[in-house]
């Protein structure tokens, strides 16, 4: 199946999402990091949904899932470690 541009476009944005909240993570600040990889989680679904690729959408719920659990951790409780 050919991608249209505007999923070639979801899918770059989505990785570099992804990869952008990973780093933030890393680097020490998971109250940023995670909501920015639950962004790149909704769009990676987003994009599974538009490719009729299911798995990476049910994938991508399954990590949001995750991050919103690290968000209610380090973002409202205040979870260092």
């Amino acid at each position: 199946m050919e991608r249209t541009k505007f999923q070639k476009s979801l899918e770059i944005t989505a990785s570099i999402t992804g990869i952008v909240a990973l780093l933030i993570t890393a680097v020490g600040f998971p109250q940023v990091g995670f909501p920015v990889a639950l962004i790149a989680s909704v769009l990676y679904a987003t994009y599974g949904y538009l490719t009729k690729q299911y798995g990476i959408m049910v994938s991508s719920i399954i990590y949001g899932i995750v991050e919103i659990v690290g968000i209610i951790r380090w973002v409202f409780l205040g979870e260092t470690g």
